[in-house]
């Protein structure tokens, strides 16, 4: 196995799951946070500009962007129906950063749904028996 597969094979795709999490929830806290400087625009234009002159929205949109890029790098070597389900983790990310760096408020509801899709999460993507994933 040369280094590249190495890599690929054992560290690469932990990095990018993080990296795709990171960016993910750092695109909806960034851009929960520059909404609140959208807020006097009026017309189309007005907010389009304040978006623009928004710090966390620029970042917020810079990680959707960073998102992607990590996307498409870990379907490259993953079948699609295995690795979408994993995504959902994010739903568990930005829940806690919600609720530690916004102040949300998080009831036991919603915890509970957190639960629910973790398990679903590991019944979706996590098959022992499934052929090894596919990659140059």
């Amino acid at each position: 196995m040369n280094a590249v597969a190495a890599i690929r094979a054992g560290v690469a795709p932990w990095i990018g799951w993080l990296l795709l999490i990171a960016f993910e929830t750092g695109s909806q806290v960034f851009l929960k946070i520059g909404s609140g400087d959208l807020g006097g625009a009026e017309g189309l234009r007005q907010w389009l500009v304040a978006a623009v002159l928004s710090p966390a929205v620029v970042l917020g949109i810079l990680c959707y962007a960073l998102s992607f890029l990590s996307w498409m790098a870990l379907l490259r070597d993953r079948d699609v129906s295995r690795a979408f389900p994993m995504t959902a983790i994010v739903y568990v990310t930005v829940l806690g950063v919600s609720a530690a760096a916004l102040g949300e408020d998080v009831d036991l509801v919603r915890w509970l749904g957190v639960a629910v899709i973790c398990g679903g999460v590991v019944l979706l993507a996590g098959d022992p028996d499934a052929p090894p994933e596919h990659g140059p």
